[in-house]
């Protein structure tokens, strides 16, 4: 049973330990954690030494393996509403296309690193490849419709994909599913209301992408504006919407449970007041950070520093390959890194602890600690940075 030691080892739930050592099964459950000075009674040569830092396996909480065939297909920096026509108009690959990609880009994942994902699905076409891999999944069943007087078939609709996917029993790793609003642009109040209702006594988490870009807001405080132009070039009325008081995420907010674990995706454009706001109605909140995917976008970032406040109430994902050049936790942090001051820790608490509590793994994932099969990553480090 193999010892591992690094200049660091960083098991999230303490403090760095500088020359830290884990003792791990053959099954990769943890055994135990040792700082150098604990170590006497471990035969020298049973320890393996490797120069950088030893963390626990990443957790991408915001994917979209359906949308994995638009890579380097879509133009960048279109700004959301250009994003979301454009894609409109390619979105149109095979089921065995979809298997494929979904295939070849787990295993990529899980080659950078990543143990467990949050995955956005609209239909079932990445549920068979997904039987196959090694990765842990929490999927998130993707509602659209902004008609409230069709919210209930959109609910039906929901249900039956739910069904489809927790038939769906995997002896090696953790196979969970639940459903979710898409976006406060996309999902009417009255279907948010419903889905919320519906997992009121459940334990799973929702997802909604939120306040990506500044239209959201418009379209909330204003009741008009780039996103009801949008709404109308498809065909949709927006007849029954009005402006609200409050911007998306607290109108939102306030129809959740207050128990309610949710999943806060982008907030590019969200304030200190909304985030601590949010927080107080919904404690089991958390943010998901898609650095990568916001520049691609939008070419803006969140106020990281803002974030900093609420350490445990922190993910990151990487969104889609429609979104990003690559599907990797770890580049990620390198550009949260490079435009905040937030220490290495913090962010591999949001990347690894944090992202297995807002999926509901942290019993097995997220963090180096006896009896955990957390997943080991090795990272190359340099002046408090993370390095190629």
């Amino acid at each position: 049973m193999p010892f591992f030691k690094a200049d660091y080892l960083f098991p999230i739930t303490q403090d760095p330990i500088r020359n830290g050592i884990v003792h791990v099964s053959p099954e990769g459950e943890i055994i135990a954690v040792y700082h150098e000075e604990e170590s006497n009674s471990i035969e020298p040569s049973q320890i393996q030494y490797f120069k950088g830092i030893i963390t626990p396996g990443f957790v991408n909480a915001h994917c979209h393996l359906e949308l994995s065939q638009h890579y380097k297909k879509m133009p960048e920096h279109t700004g959301l509403i250009g994003f979301i026509k454009q894609l409109q108009l390619i979105r149109n690959q095979s089921a065995e296309e979809i298997e494929e990609a979904t295939i070849l880009l787990q295993q990529k994942m899980y080659d950078e690193g990543i143990v467990a994902v949050g995955d956005i699905c609209n239909g079932t076409n990445s549920l068979k490849a997904k039987q196959k891999a090694l990765l842990h999944y929490h999927n998130f069943i993707e509602l659209f419709s902004f008609n409230p007087d069709k919210a209930e078939e959109s609910l039906k609709h929901g249900l039956e994909l739910l069904h489809q996917y927790n038939q769906q029993k995997l002896s090696s790793t953790i196979f969970n599913s639940s459903i979710s609003p898409h976006a406060p642009y996309s999902t009417s109040l009255e279907l948010i209301r419903l889905i919320a209702n519906l997992s009121g006594n459940s334990h799973l988490p929702l997802f909604i992408h939120n306040q990506e870009c500044e239209a959201e807001l418009t379209m909330y405080l204003k009741g008009e504006g780039d996103f009801i132009e949008m709404l109308h070039s498809f065909g949709i009325s927006t007849t029954h919407w009005k402006k609200h008081e409050k911007g998306s995420m607290l109108t939102i907010a306030n129809l959740l449970q207050h128990h309610t674990k949710m999943l806060w995706v982008h907030n590019t454009f969200s304030t200190a007041k909304e985030i601590s706001e949010t927080i107080k109605l919904i404690p089991n909140s958390y943010f998901c950070l898609c650095p990568n995917a916001n520049l691609f976008i939008e070419n803006k970032l969140p106020d990281f520093n803002l974030f900093n406040e609420y350490k445990n109430n922190v993910c990151i994902g990487t969104d889609s390959l429609a979104s990003n050049h690559q599907l990797s936790i770890l580049e990620e942090i390198k550009t949260i890194q490079k435009n905040s001051s937030i220490d290495l820790n913090i962010l591999l608490q949001w990347a690894t602890l944090n992202g297995a509590k807002a999926l509901g793994f942290d019993k097995f994932l997220g963090s180096i600690e006896k009896g955990k099969r957390p997943g080991l990553n090795l990272l190359a480090f340099e002046n408090g940075q993370l390095i190629d």
